[in-house]
């Protein structure tokens, strides 16, 4: 919500902390999914710690480290309701970005790596150019996330019902 809030005011056309929460959104949004499963899976288990959640939790997150094209994988689902066709990792001395492919006509738009826009040019891999053309279509993505996460939601309040009735 706030990528759009500053998209849609007035902040220009082509705004650097737009991307960047553009950026946090798509590769924090599925690991948040991963907390969430764990969550689930222990929901009625009173005995579990905290602590061997978070541990859980924290060992299926190191099985994808940064890679966002390897954890969407793992959510199928996900990837369906943000139509996506394709994820793939581009980097070399001056780019690190995950290059998305979508389902509906020819649209491409590249999400930047958190390394490469926390770090700038001091990153292994910079973040030094910046293309703001493809902006509606993050703009659209990022809605997209938004509706699965009021999915989600629906889901985790129907499965609450039932486990208090």
């Amino acid at each position: 919500r706030d990528a759009l809030i500053i998209k849609n005011n007035d902040y220009g056309d082509c705004s650097p902390t737009f991307h960047l929460l553009t950026s946090l959104a798509f590769e924090l949004f599925p690991k948040v999914l991963i907390g969430y499963q764990v969550c689930l899976k222990y929901q009625n288990n009173r005995t579990i710690t905290d602590e061997k959640i978070r541990e859980e939790i924290s060992n299926e997150t190191k099985k994808y480290n940064h890679k966002i094209d390897k954890v969407y994988l793992a959510f199928p689902d996900l990837i369906k309701g943000l139509d996506i066709k394709n994820i793939s990792s581009f980097h070399n001395g001056y780019v690190w970005e995950y290059r998305i492919e979508l389902n509906s006509g020819n649209d491409h738009i590249a999400i930047k790596d958190l390394e490469a826009i926390r770090y700038g040019s001091f990153a292994r891999n910079r973040d030094i150019v910046t293309s703001c053309t493809s902006d509606h279509i993050l703009v659209d993505l990022i809605n997209k996330i938004e509706k699965y996460v009021e999915t989600k939601e629906a889901e985790t309040n129907e499965q609450l019902k039932k486990a208090f009735i």
